[in-house]
This record gives structure tokens, C-alpha cells and sequence, in this order.
């Protein structure tokens, strides 16, 4: 068994000072979780919240935008348990987590490199605007921040978010963001 170690090691070692680009200086993926979505409630009286079903999409449509970035994300049942067992509910605006603080603290307990935040409003029953951010963990700093918009059913809207995680994917990968969207 010593013996098999010894080889492991030496075998590791060697790959390491050979650069191997399997071993060294591989492309790393930062890891990213995507925290669910969040509704935001506007204030308005009698204004409808996205419920717990379409925020379920739209998270899963921005993750869907986001895997085609070359990062590595966290599992969503990971990352929607550590949420509410830090007392979060993103289905009710008074108990969600959407800004930087909760954001940073969830990203630690799922050890990821960035999270994605962000928030639902729906201002009519067809007019949907969405503010997401990404977040470093280990600063706490905003990364960006971007707002998107969009008029239309919910085919619409999980496009929206589709393309608004494309959008954050850019980023994350050191690319120029996407042009501001001109919403609804």
C-alpha cells in the first residue's frame, strides 16, 4: 500500500513540474450559485407577486443562460436548502434574500466562488422586470448589476431570463457585458 502511495505521489509531482495542462494551468471554472429568485413586492396595492411556480421557472431559465458560460454551478436544491435553512423564503418579499449581505453568507455556505441575486417584479400581469447582481463571495463586492425587463407571456418571460443569464455568463467570463436592455 506504501509503496502505491509513493508511486501516486511521485506520478502527481512529476505531472505538476511537467505543466501538464491537465493538472497545471487548467482553465479553472469559478463556481457559481444561482440563489432562487426573489419577488419584490412594488408597493402598489393590490399588485401581483410572481408566484412560487414562476419564480421557479425563472430561476431555472437564467441557470439554463448561464450554463453555456463556462463556469461551474452549484447544485439548485443545494442552494435553495441553504436558504431557507438561513430563514429565507424568496416567495415572500419581507423573508427573501436578495441583496449583498445574505447573498455573500449563502455563497460561503455553499462554497462558491460567485452568486448570482436577484428579484422579480411583476408590474401588470404581463409586464415582468427583473434586477440581478452578481456577487464575489469572498469581498462582498457587486460584481454588476443589471436590470431586464420584458413584456409577453410566460414563454416571454423564461426567454428573458434565458438571455439574462447569457448575459451575466459574459461577464463572469471577463467579457464586455451585454448593451443595457431597453426593457418594455
Amino acid at each position: 500500500m506504501e509503496v502505491v502511495l509513493r508511486k501516486v505521489t511521485w506520478i502527481v509531482a512529476a505531472l505538476l513540474m511537467a505543466g501538464t495542462p491537465s493538472v497545471a494551468g487548467a482553465d479553472v471554472k469559478p463556481i457559481v450559485a444561482v440563489l432562487p429568485l426573489a419577488a419584490n413586492d412594488t408597493g402598489i396595492p393590490y399588485s401581483v407577486l410572481p408566484s412560487a411556480s414562476e419564480l421557479s421557472i425563472m430561476t431555472g431559465q437564467l441557470r439554463a443562460g448561464l450554463e453555456g458560460a463556462s463556469v461551474s454551478l452549484v447544485v439548485q436544491r443545494q442552494v435553495a436548502l441553504a436558504a431557507s435553512t438561513a430563514g429565507f423564503d424568496q416567495t415572500v418579499p419581507a423573508r427573501s434574500c436578495a441583496v449583498v449581505e445574505c447573498a455573500q453568507s449563502i455563497g460561503r455556505a455553499v462554497h462558491a466562488d460567485e452568486v448570482v441575486v436577484g428579484a422579480v417584479t411583476r408590474q401588470m400581469a404581463v409586464i415582468w422586470g427583473t434586477s440581478l447582481s452578481i456577487v464575489d463571495v469572498r469581498t462582498g463586492r457587486i460584481i454588476v448589476a443589471e436590470n431586464f425587463g420584458y413584456k409577453g407571456d410566460v414563454q416571454a418571460m423564461e426567454h428573458g431570463e434565458r438571455t439574462a443569464g447569457g448575459c451575466l455568463g459574459r461577464v463572469i467570463r471577463g467579457q464586455k457585458p451585454c448593451p443595457p436592455d431597453a426593457g418594455w
